[in-house]
C-alpha cells in the first residue's frame, strides 16, 4: 500500500476499489459478497417456511433455505427443494435477477483485472550523486523485470521540495530535472538515468543538509508501451532525502568471462565510494 492507504482510498468507488486491490483480496471480497447474498435470501425464504416444498422436517430449516438459495443464485436447478407459494416464487425471481447481475459484474471485473497491463519496473534502492565526466551527476537505476520490450519508454524526474513564498505561503513544489537521456526506442533490461547538476539544475549548490532542510524528495514517473499487449504501462518511484547519497556510484553489473558477458543482477543496488566534486561552483 502506498502512503495514502493503498487500495483502501478507493472505498467510495467500488469499480476502482475492485481493480486496485490484490487478487487474494478480490477473491475474498467476491466470496464474502456471494455468502452475504445467500444469507440474505435464506433469511427471506425462512419468513415463509411452508413456501418451499421438499423440506426434511415439518418446517424449512435455515440450512435448507441457504442451500436452496445457492441453487437458485447459481441457476443449478432444483432437486427435492422447490418453491410452492407465491411469496417463494417472487423471492426466487428476485434472486435469479440478483444472480445474473452478480455473475455479470464479477465476470466483468475479473476480465478487467486480467486485461490490465502493468509494468514490473524495479528501481534502485538509492539515488546517488557522484562526479561523472567532470561534473556532479545524480544517477539511479531501473530495470525491466519482465524482460519483454517496452516501446517508447520515457522517464520524467522531479525534485519535490517545501517552498515558502515571499508572502509567507508554504507549498510543495515539483521542480523538473533534465536527464541526459529521458526516452528510448525500447527498454529491455537496465537503464541508468543521469542528471547533470550544472548551474541550471535545481540541485545546484545543494548538499545533504540543504536537501534535508527543504524536506526534499526525488520523484520519478516511467511510461512506455508493452510491445506484447500493445498497451501503455506506467510505474513510479520516489527517494526521500535519506535515500539520496553523496559520493557514491553504482557497481558495474556486467561480468566479463572470456568472450561472454553476463549481467550480475545481485549488483543492481550495490554502490561504492566515488569522487565528488563540489556540487556548487
Amino acid at each position: 500500500m502506498d502512503r495514502r492507504g493503498g487500495w483502501l482510498r478507493h472505498w467510495r468507488e467500488p469499480y476502482l476499489l475492485a481493480l486496485a486491490m490484490s487478487w487474494p483480496a478480490f477473491l475474498v471480497t467476491v466470496a464474502l459478497v456471494y455468502l452475504a447474498i445467500n444469507l440474505l435470501f435464506a433469511g427471506l425464504y425462512s419468513l415463509d417456511p411452508a413456501g418451499i416444498g421438499g423440506a426434511t422436517g415439518e418446517a424449512l430449516s435455515f440450512a435448507e433455505a441457504f442451500f436452496f438459495s445457492v441453487q437458485t443464485l447459481g441457476s443449478i436447478g432444483y432437486g427435492v427443494l422447490h418453491p410452492v407459494s407465491l411469496y417463494a416464487h417472487l423471492v426466487v425471481t428476485a434472486e435469479s435477477l440478483s444472480g445474473l447481475l452478480f455473475i455479470a459484474l464479477t465476470t466483468g471485473l475479473a476480465f478487467a483485472r486480467f486485461s490490465r497491463s502493468t509494468a514490473r519496473i524495479r528501481f534502485s534502492h538509492l539515488a546517488v550523486i557522484h562526479t561523472y565526466n567532470g561534473s556532479p551527476t545524480l544517477a539511479f537505476r531501473l530495470a525491466n523485470e519482465r524482460r519483454n520490450g517496452l516501446l517508447e519508454a520515457r522517464l520524467r524526474v522531479f525534485l519535490s521540495v517545501d517552498e515558502v513564498s515571499v508572502e509567507g505561503h508554504r507549498m510543495r513544489r515539483l521542480k523538473p530535472l533534465a536527464l541526459e537521456r529521458d526516452q528510448g526506442i525500447a527498454f529491455l533490461l537496465i537503464w541508468t538515468a543521469m542528471h547533470r547538476i550544472d548551474a541550471s539544475s535545481p540541485l545546484h549548490g545543494m548538499g545533504p543538509d540543504q536537501l534535508r532542510e527543504l524536506n526534499a524528495e526525488l520523484v520519478v514517473a516511467f511510461s512506455g508501451i508493452d510491445e506484447t499487449l500493445e498497451r501503455p504501462v506506467h510505474a513510479r518511484a520516489s527517494w526521500p532525502v535519506e535515500q539520496i547519497v553523496f559520493g557514491r556510484c553504482f557497481v558495474d553489473m556486467l561480468e566479463h568471462q572470456g568472450d561472454t558477458t553476463q549481467i550480475d543482477w545481485a549488483a543492481f543496488d550495490r554502490t561504492r565510494p566515488c569522487s565528488l566534486s563540489a556540487v556548487a561552483s
